[in-house]
């Protein structure tokens, strides 16, 4: 705010953005406070700060609250429409923190953004931030950009191009295929395992697959646009895979300890169909996906999980155990 006569509008927005800023359920002020918000030689009256007020106490668009405690005592005035409560906006701001694929430097300047959503001092209360164990992963700026153009391009159903790869053991990026593009009809986009997935449409196979985003390089949108199958649900396309592997669908049947039900629980929800077997042990019956994420979650529970069925199924965690043990002969 400059230090000059202000016009009545000026005025008003001034005064609107004190009681945004400095003011909330538990922190309020008085006419005369708010009025010491502003520059002696701004030659601000105090009954024009009053008027204001009022005006804005009697609005639709600005809402504010008067509060008398007691008879004899100013009212007091705080601004009641944020659009965010306090724990909605720390939600917010670790689910920021968490994202490995954000750069330090955006988080900490994305973090500041969400204080500036609520009054001084509530914003006190989100001075203490999230520890995240792990460090950012590599690319994160490129993995930014290239959500926000995947998006656009699920937006506007446009064919996708990009290459294709992964590390080698020379911890050198290799790109697959020799360097030939995918071309792509977008989907959607899937958070799993702190990481994003672009499920799409494969051309040249004819064939729906899940590509890892951070694996994806020189991404960009073609001209062509597709019309997407009605019939497809990305919800109940990813519901039974693990860690994103494709794969047939395939009715499994476990028998886990006792011990391990909340990690049944953790993937297959409350509504899993689990029977006790009054023994120390429960049957899982699950529609999934027969695929190297299924074998690699089943193998996690060690002796604690014995595949009943499909066979094919139960035969591959045999072979994957022979595997194991003959590592340590």
């Amino acid at each position: 705010m400059t230090s000059n006569t202000l016009t009545a509008r000026d005025r008003l927005l001034e005064v609107i953005h004190i009681l945004q800023e400095h003011t909330d359920e538990k922190t309020m002020l008085t006419i005369h406070e708010v009025h010491g918000f502003f520059p002696e030689d701004a030659k601000v009256g105090i009954g024009a700060i009053r008027d204001d007020v009022h005006a804005l106490e009697n609005s639709t668009a600005f809402p504010v609250i008067a509060i008398q405690q007691k008879n004899g005592l100013p009212k007091k005035y705080y601004y009641d429409g944020r659009i965010f409560e306090i724990h909605e906006l720390r939600l917010l701001m670790d689910a920021i923190s968490a994202a490995k694929f954000i750069p330090r430097r955006d988080t900490n300047s994305m973090l500041m953004k969400i204080r500036k959503l609520t009054s001084q001092s509530l914003a006190e209360q989100l001075t203490n931030e999230l520890v995240v164990a792990e460090q950012s992963s590599q690319g994160a700026v490129e993995i930014i950009s290239t959500v926000q153009l995947l998006h656009e391009a699920i937006n506007e159903q446009r064919i996708v191009a990009f290459q294709y790869g992964r590390y080698g053991t020379d911890l050198q990026f290799n790109i697959s295929h020799n360097g030939d593009e995918y071309l792509v009809k977008p989907l959607g986009l899937v958070w799993n395992n702190d990481r994003y997935y672009m499920v799409a449409h494969y051309i040249k196979e004819d064939e729906i697959r899940q590509y890892r985003v951070d694996r994806m390089r020189t991404v960009r949108i073609r001209e062509e646009q597709f019309v997407a199958d009605s019939y497809f649900d990305l919800k109940t396309y990813t519901s039974g895979m693990f860690h994103m592997f494709g794969g047939k669908m395939i009715s499994l049947e476990a028998r886990f300890h006792t011990r391990r039900i909340n990690v049944v629980i953790d993937r297959f929800g409350t509504n899993a169909n689990i029977i006790d077997q009054q023994d120390g042990t429960f049957i899982l019956k699950a529609q999934v996906v027969m695929s190297e994420g299924l074998v690699r979650w089943l193998c996690r529970w060690g002796g604690d999980v014995k595949v009943l069925h499909p066979n094919e199924l139960v035969q591959q965690m045999k072979q994957e155990a022979e595997n194991m043990y003959a590592q340590y002969l």
